[in-house]
């Protein structure tokens, strides 16, 4: 195993580059939780809490997806954790797992972590990325254990449209798979707001947390929960080896984040985020630059007539942070997956670089 080609090309980058790279927003975490958190380690002594997290933290999470709660959320370090210990919690050697192409890179790889075996299936760049139905049903095989979605998605920043939706769950009920779905871009929609899958009629585990929602990506608090509480035992059981329990501050600091009070205030980063939006967008279209157009998530998958690595290649040079679209699977060849969720003058700023860098290329 090797580093990820999101961090390689990071590490790589000029001193002082502008990152439209990595998937964090960029804006500071809002002040009533720092000084939350501040008052806490003040007063409180930090400690270890339950494996599967605080109680209250635990009820806070399924009165989120208004749920019952009953033993079925496990509270995790950050929602990647929470990626992890599903996996491997139900993957033994030789299992098949079914994945969007293009997709968050780090399913593939934690899947041969565990020696399974993933299985890609397309969403056609040339339909608007919309699910290859004949595609999903050929890599069905008696092996065939677990599919994992990202829902809304990274790189492309969309979701799933309803046929789809449907689709891929009937999909699953049908052949008794168990459906992973992270959701840790929900909060942050331009318009409206997805539907959970948390009450689909199938067998369900939900991902999320607050790393994108109220930028907090520093605090690793994340979660996972079904209505099924079988599927969420033996998770709980994993999460105990793989790390004990997530940080006493941060399951604190999260309790605070998911109060009705606090919720209201993410709408600021919710803001800023469709501001930037259309700043990027003007800009494409004044360019000409055609785009996958988003519905949620800070990104922008933005179509290239060139080399889409040997693009971030160069862009990398001129000091501009991107990401090609290939390395999150074929479908993304010749795309540059772009992150917006910056200052206002750093995006135009990395902007221009992007515009002198292609008029360079193209001449």
């Amino acid at each position: 195993m090797e580093k990820s080609e999101i961090r390689q090309i990071f590490d790589n980058a000029p001193k002082d580059s502008i990152n439209f790279g990595l998937g964090e927003l960029q804006f500071d975490t809002p002040k009533t939780l720092l000084k939350h958190a501040s008052d806490i380690i003040s007063n409180e002594t930090i400690r270890y809490t339950p494996n599967a997290g605080m109680l209250e933290l635990r009820r806070s999470v399924a009165n989120y997806y208004a749920i019952p709660f009953k033993n079925n959320v496990c509270i995790t370090v950050g929602a990647q954790e929470a990626i992890f210990a599903s996996l491997f919690s139900f993957i033994e050697s030789g299992d098949e797992v079914l994945i969007p192409d293009p997709s968050f890179i780090a399913y593939n790889s934690i899947v041969r972590m565990l020696d399974g075996i993933p299985v890609s299936f397309d969403l056609d760049p040339r339909k608007n990325f919309k699910l290859d139905k004949n595609s999903l049903a050929k890599k069905l095989t008696p092996k065939t254990k677990m599919l994992i979605l990202n829902d809304p998605s990274n790189p492309l920043g969309t979701n799933l449209d309803k046929e789809d939706r449907a689709e891929i769950i009937e999909f699953c009920t049908k052949n008794k798979i168990i459906l992973i779905v992270d959701e840790i871009y929900r909060e942050l929609y331009l318009k409206r707001r997805s539907r959970s899958y948390i009450k689909e009629k199938c067998n369900v585990i939900v991902i999320s947390g607050l790393s994108k929602s109220h930028c907090l990506s520093g605090w690793r608090i994340g979660w996972l929960t079904s209505q099924n509480e079988d599927l969420i035992k033996p998770i709980i059981t994993a999460h105990q080896y793989i790390c004990t329990c997530a940080p006493y501050l941060s399951q604190k600091v999260a309790l605070k984040a998911l109060s009705k009070d606090e919720f209201t205030d993410i709408s600021d980063i919710r803001k800023k985020i469709v501001h930037n939006f259309k700043i990027v967008k003007g800009f494409m279209q004044d360019l000409n630059l055609k785009f996958h157009r988003p519905s949620s998530a800070p990104y922008l998958f933005l179509k290239t007539e060139i080399d889409d690595r040997g693009l971030a290649k160069k862009l990398l040079d001129n000091g501009l942070i991107t990401m090609p679209g290939s390395i999150f699977g074929k479908n993304g060849k010749k795309w540059l997956r772009i992150n917006y969720g910056v200052d206002e003058k750093t995006l135009k700023k990395g902007l221009n670089i992007l515009s002198d860098t292609i008029k360079s290329l193209t001449r």
